[in-house]
């Protein structure tokens, strides 16, 4: 997908949302061989309690820990700049989400089957009731909406990685929020397939996928029925005065 120079637009000069067949963006295209274990067999694994009690214990002291592929994954927490795109983004969402009886969560995990991996999203809006696996996990069959915002750090695992986990998990939807890409773009995954295995790489997970650069406007579906006017996401808040 080639990249276009940003533009200044008005609030209200919308370009294009665009539908793709390949969701990355140009410079998040590897040309890397899939890794050695692709197309191995996966098995189910049990969790022991300890493991998921160590992944508690490093959420609690401000750590981001996921398990894939049945290892720990330990990140740090969200930066200031996804704070405050995920602040914007759940006020933006409140109205809708107290009108229905959701609940937001930045530290709730969600399954990744047949092993008991987990991916933490940056945040997850979720019905009142949702499907519980335990303390810290939810299905992703119930989830309403899993928001990754992306850094320099996890770009690529944003775009290559978590679309397929979570497609695998049955999310049925998946808002990656990119201010590290030029231009800034927010995408909407939709409708995951429904037969992926762990390592399949080649296969892109979501069957529907739109792309919006800054500045454009992103309609999330039913259940939100939503526009989103994408450049109030990434606006700039004014500094805090000095007392």
């Amino acid at each position: 997908m080639a990249l276009t120079k940003p533009t200044t637009r008005g609030r209200h000069d919308h370009p294009v949302p665009r539908k793709q067949d390949d969701p990355l963006p140009g410079d998040l295209v590897s040309d890397e061989p899939e890794p050695p274990e692709a197309g191995k067999p996966e098995e189910p694994q049990d969790l022991p309690d300890e493991v998921l009690h160590l992944c508690m214990q490093l959420n609690e002291a401000g750590y981001r820990a996921e398990i894939r592929l049945g290892q720990v994954v330990v990140s740090p927490w969200m930066s200031e700049e996804t704070n405050e795109i995920i602040d914007r983004l759940s006020k933006l969402l409140l109205p809708l989400g107290m009108a229905k009886g959701w609940r937001f969560f930045c530290n709730w995990a969600v399954h990744v089957p047949p092993m008991l991996d987990h991916r933490l999203p940056d945040l997850l809006v979720l019905p009142r009731k949702a499907e519980r696996l335990d303390r810290m996990r939810v299905h992703g069959r119930s989830v309403l909406l899993a928001v990754e915002v992306c850094s320099p750090g996890n770009q690529k695992v944003d775009w290559q990685e978590k679309p397929l986990d979570y497609a695998r998990a049955g999310v049925p939807r998946y808002l990656i929020v990119d201010p590290v890409a030029s231009p800034r773009r927010v995408a909407l995954m939709s409708d995951p397939l429904p037969d992926l295995k762990p390592f399949d790489y080649h296969r892109q997970a979501y069957q529907q996928i739109v792309t919006v650069e800054e500045g454009g406007v992103l309609e999330l579906p039913e259940p939100f029925g939503i526009k989103i006017e994408t450049s109030a996401l990434f606006e700039v808040s004014p500094p805090e005065p000095a007392e």
